[in-house]
């Protein structure tokens, strides 16, 4: 009973920012990290304001490219591979928003282990993920983070073709219609995320939006070049592997 309570007080107090401390990296972008001023976020602060260089902010990083070690020689032990793989998936996890490991694994095995997607399981799990109504919200800047975008669903203010849709891991199927209600309160907040956000990376090319009525309809066709923009590596093969175990 008391192993029960304490790994329910440790789930529910487990600070937030400190997963983006310990994978040593901004993965969601938040502008929240800079204003920390103990010394264990220094190093973390000055590799995050490195990235946001004008050469590098706005470089593309195509998740399709396969990536190989310099040093081929090095970091090939189980343990390392064990490291960078686990690694990898929280950084994963946490960049869709702090993701359940069932809810990834699953989904995971279904866009992978079919038979038909074996040749571009990368495209079919950016599909499946880009297509969840919060990370949509998300990537057309209507919310500056993918929890303020689950508020907005959990709180009834997302609509799909009329109707109000309480799961913020909806899929969305091609040509649905995304608005938000007609709450003042929560359409006047809509653009100020809008005002304040950088708009970078770009909206995808698969999203058409209405910035005036605040809406948008979802397009995703079989193409990777309507994938959004990254700016940074997933590593989708370290994600996936040893799915089994995972």
């Amino acid at each position: 009973m008391r192993k029960k309570v304490q790994n329910m007080v440790k789930k529910r107090y487990k600070p937030f920012y400190k997963q983006f401390l310990r994978l040593r990296e901004n993965v969601q972008d938040r502008p929240k990290l800079f204003k920390f001023n103990r010394q264990k976020w220094k190093q973390l602060q000055h590799f995050s304001k490195n990235k946001l260089k004008f050469y590098k902010r706005f470089k593309i990083k195509d998740q399709f490219q396969v990536s190989v070690s310099k040093f081929v020689s090095r970091g090939n032990s189980f343990q390392k591979t064990f490291k960078n793989n686990l690694q990898e998936r929280k950084r994963f996890k946490l960049f869709y928003g702090g993701l359940k490991k069932k809810y990834i694994k699953n989904s995971i095995k279904k866009n992978v282990f079919s038979v038909n997607n074996l040749v571009n399981y990368k495209y079919f799990i950016l599909k499946f993920f880009e297509s969840r109504l919060d990370i949509v919200l998300y990537r057309a800047k209507f919310s500056l983070s993918v929890r303020g975008a689950a508020q907005l669903i959990l709180h009834n203010h997302i609509l799909v073709n009329g109707k109000v849709i309480k799961n913020k891991s909806y899929i969305l199927k091609s040509n649905d219609l995304i608005q938000v209600s007609d709450n003042l309160k929560i359409r006047s907040l809509v653009k100020k995320n809008l005002d304040r956000s950088n708009f970078w990376p770009l909206p995808p090319k698969h999203l058409l939006i209405n910035y005036r009525t605040l809406e948008i309809i979802f397009l995703y066709n079989y193409d990777s070049n309507l994938l959004p923009v990254f700016n940074h590596y997933l590593h989708l093969d370290s994600v996936i592997a040893n799915i089994k175990k995972y």
